[in-house]
């Protein structure tokens, strides 16, 4: 007998059947998921760009805000230099009771020779050198989030505790 004329291996044997459709469905599960991914890629990058209106991306060089950037804009140098400043002997002294025994921004002990700035609204206290870059860049206290300024608009613990209202009385 001639080993080219064998049927008897695994190959020629017609067994091959249940491992064949495994593997041609794999194969087939593996494209499918291949294929999804990649129109789902180059269907939302169509509708990004699609979103800019069909302008051209900002050059090399070019200011251009994007948009829907929102810029929370702090308070004026002006407004923060009108804030009350003093040092921490004098704030003991006038508020003996409850005054913090160190700054709420930079969590550093304060000392008698350090110049604090008073919130008018709030009454905290923090190092000067510690709340002006604080508050140009946000417009309210970095403890109670009350704004110094008066606004229309209440702030978040106005709405909880009206202590704001109290004070002013």
């Amino acid at each position: 007998m001639n080993s080219t004329d064998d049927t008897s291996g695994f190959l020629a044997s017609g067994n091959i059947g249940g491992f064949g459709y495994g593997i041609g469905v794999s194969v087939g599960i593996l494209l499918l998921i291949t294929t999804i991914t990649l129109a789902s890629y180059f269907c939302t990058r169509a509708q990004q760009n699609n979103g800019q209106g069909g302008q051209q991306p900002p050059q090399r060089g070019q200011d251009h805000d994007p948009p829907n950037v929102v810029i929370d804009v702090g308070l004026d140098e002006a407004t923060i230099k009108s804030y009350p400043k003093l040092l921490y002997s004098e704030a003991k002294l006038q508020k003996n009771d409850s005054t913090a025994m160190c700054c709420s921004i930079c969590l550093a002990d304060y000392k008698n020779s350090d110049m604090l700035r008073l919130l008018p609204e709030c009454n905290h206290l923090f190092h000067a050198k510690c709340v002006d870059p604080w508050l140009r860049l946000h417009p309210s206290c970095p403890v109670c989030r009350t704004s110094p300024l008066p606004t229309p608009q209440s702030t978040p613990l106005a709405e909880v505790v009206p202590l704001a209202a109290s004070r002013r009385n």
